[in-house]
């Protein structure tokens, strides 16, 4: 408010107008008494000359602060009003204005008028004790105007010299008007016909609540007609805001419930999105585990293959060392028969040799018996690599069993699935279809992707036997190098045959590799043999975390059914609170159908009742205007008697008077 009065002080300096005292006193108790949303500037009982009022009618052209102007008991003058109402014309904060007890008539009224025509936020006008009906077509421009503003909600007319023409005009402003709530004439002189205008105007008006016609000389029957249709439109009123009401409650609850079920249905999808992924992922790491146990079974093969070599060129060693042995005794028993002439020459060195070919003999059944051990370990190896080979198989068999488990309960999830889509299309409409074709292509991805993983699971299948076949090939190509190995050695001991002294020399020094040899041999089996309990141990871990995968996916699979139980039970609330729902509004409907029906009927009653009343308001009047005149008939008679007596008592006053001059 401090920029209204300063606004008020600019605008006083700027047109050399002097500043009134009263009317910064009334802003500043507007200023301090402002309230939550409404701004009242009370200038009631001030003389305000036409200048200030001009001055104020500019402030008000461009105010947008004040709501509430009171300006009564101003003793307003022509100019002075018209001056506000210009300034009104183009405010659009002022809602309600007051103008009581200002004797406003003529010029003032056309220009209350020509404000209240462009003017779109004013919705109370106070117009009482003023002289609004002096003039008949100053009236007419604002009856006009006032059935042409769409804002205007309340009129208060009282006591403004209203005749039945004045009433006749507001009649023809109230078939025109759709928003006016309120209308008081108390106290003016809209007389029979004005009341009966005012009626007729009823029968299109709808809108009209309010319409006090007390001390306008409106007979009872007008009077309580009136009364009658304004509370028809009343209850008419207070009806289809209540229906609108329920209406908009109603709408709001369907679409509140709408976007909840959407919402859970969006819920269920990405639930069934993150358990496919955690699903597809699951299945993911099972083959990598599964590729990985397959790599670490080839590598455990592979050693296997290379130990079974190494014994059998320790075999092939051995077997040519003893036909090297066999060969230097007979070699030796021909040369101990050919030389028998000097056999008590070479009698030390035959012992010697004895000892040394003794020794020999022992050393090569301590590597035969060390063999032996070797043997039972490779045979012992191959043993475990079968049960790794079955063990293998078994894991694979009920992985496959568990696929298939998963792949019915996934059948019979979509079985249902699709069921409840189907009856939530029924339910839901558009947006439950398009939700329902998004989880039927999701459906074929993830059919999709367990077709792929089944390709990619028979591609390892072959790819395994793939492997076997080339383990066998291998192996038959291993063979046939032994054997050709044999017969190089065969070779090799004719060749030596023929060098057996030399030979013989270096029996020692060959003994001494070959023991070398074996002892890498044994260092070689025990790297083996622990390799193979580290895989052994690896193999259990893996075996381990299988089992506790195929918990977990079982727990998981048990959390994602209580879900979609839970969810499915939350549809189905939802969808009986809708239907819940629609039976009230179906309900409220015949309501209303039935409310209106009774209107309807009302409201025939009452035009029926009306027109009765209107035959017997003719009948009155027509008695009324018979005895109007008899009334002015005998008054007639009684003025003709009464100059007649007049005329008697002159005549006897002058007749009186005449003798009495005389004497």
């Amino acid at each position: 408010m401090e920029e209204v009065k300063n606004a008020y002080v600019q605008l006083c300096k700027a047109h050399r107008v002097d500043v009134q005292d009263c009317v910064i006193h009334a802003l500043q108790r507007a200023a301090t008494s402002d309230r939550e949303g409404e701004q009242v500037l009370n200038l009631s009982t001030n003389g305000l000359t036409s200048k200030t009022c001009g001055i104020l009618g500019k402030l008000l052209a461009s105010d947008r602060i004040l709501t509430h102007l009171k300006l009564n008991d101003c003793l307003l003058d022509e100019e002075s009003v018209k001056a506000l109402a210009y300034g009104l014309s183009g405010n659009s904060s002022v809602r309600i204005l007051e103008l009581k007890g200002n004797s406003i008539r003529g010029g003032g009224v056309e220009a209350i008028g020509r404000m209240i025509r462009s003017n779109k936020t004013l919705q109370s006008l106070a117009l009482e004790w003023n002289n609004l009906g002096l003039l008949g077509n100053s009236f007419a421009i604002f009856a006009e105007a006032l059935g042409a503003n769409p804002t205007l909600e309340h009129v208060d007319l009282r006591s403004n010299q209203l005749t039945h023409d004045s009433a006749g005009e507001l009649a023809v402003a109230l078939r025109r008007n759709t928003c006016l709530k309120t209308l008081d004439v108390r106290w003016n002189n809209a007389g029979i016909t004005g009341g009966r205008a005012l009626l007729t105007a009823l029968e299109t008006n709808r809108t009209l609540t309010g319409l006090h016609v007390a001390g306008n000389n409106v007979p009872q029957d007008v009077a309580d007609a009136i009364a009658t249709a304004v509370n028809c439109n009343e209850q008419r009123h207070l009806l289809s805001s209540e229906y609108q009401s329920r209406t908009r409650m109603l709408t709001r609850e369907i679409r509140s419930v709408e976007l909840s079920s959407k919402q859970q249905l969006a819920g269920l999808l990405r639930t069934i999105d993150e358990q496919r992924d955690a699903l597809s992922e699951t299945q993911h790491g099972s083959s990598l585990r599964i590729s990985e146990l397959q790599t670490t079974l080839d590598e455990r093969r592979d050693a296997i293959e290379r130990l079974t070599s190494k014994l059998r060129d320790a075999e092939t060693a051995l077997s040519v060392s003893e036909r090297q042995a066999q060969d230097d005794a007979a070699q030796l028993e021909r040369q101990r028969q050919s030389v028998v002439g000097v056999q008590e020459q070479n009698c030390e060195a035959e012992q010697q040799l004895r000892s040394q070919l003794a020794e020999e003999a022992a050393k090569c059944v301590a590597m035969q018996a060390r063999l032996d051990d070797g043997e039972r370990k490779r045979r012992r190896e191959e043993q475990q690599t079968a049960q790794l080979t079955e063990e293998l198989l078994r894991l694979r068999a009920e992985l496959k069993l568990k696929c298939s488990d998963f792949e019915e309960k996934m059948e019979k999830e979509k079985h249902r699935r699709k069921q409840s889509v189907r009856e939530a299309e029924e339910r839901v409409q558009r947006e439950v279809d398009r939700a329902a074709r998004d989880l039927d292509t999701l459906e074929r991805v993830h059919a999709d992707e367990t077709a792929r993983l089944e390709a990619r699971h028979v591609d390892t299948e072959e790819r395994l036997s793939r492997s076997r076949e080339e383990l066998v090939a291998e192996r038959l190509r291993h063979g046939e190098e032994l054997q050709e190995v044999k017969r190089n050695a065969k070779t090799e001991e004719d060749l030596k045959l023929k060098h057996l002294e030399e030979r013989v020399r270096h029996l020692d020094q060959a003994k001494a590799d070959l023991e070398k040899h074996v002892n890498e041999q044994n260092r070689t089996v025990g790297e083996l043999q622990t390799k193979n309990s580290s895989f052994t141990l690896e193999k259990e871990s893996l075996s381990r975390r299988i089992s506790v995968l195929s918990q977990e996916l079982a727990g998981k699979d048990k959390e994602w059914q209580a879900e979609v139980d839970r969810v499915k039970l939350d549809i189905d609330e939802r969808e009986n609170l809708v239907t819940q729902l629609r039976k009230e509004l179906k309900e409220s409907k015949q309501e209303r159908d039935v409310l209106e029906t009774r209107l309807e009927d009302q409201e025939k009653k009452f035009w029926l009742e009306l027109e009765r009343k209107k035959d017997d308001a003719n009948r009155l009047q027509e008695e009324l205007e018979r005895k109007e005149a008899e009334v002015l008939r005998r008054r007639e008679e009684e003025l003709q008697r009464a100059s007649m007596l007049e005329k008697a008592i002159f005549t006897y006053v002058t007749s009186v008077k005449s003798p009495t001059k005389l004497l």
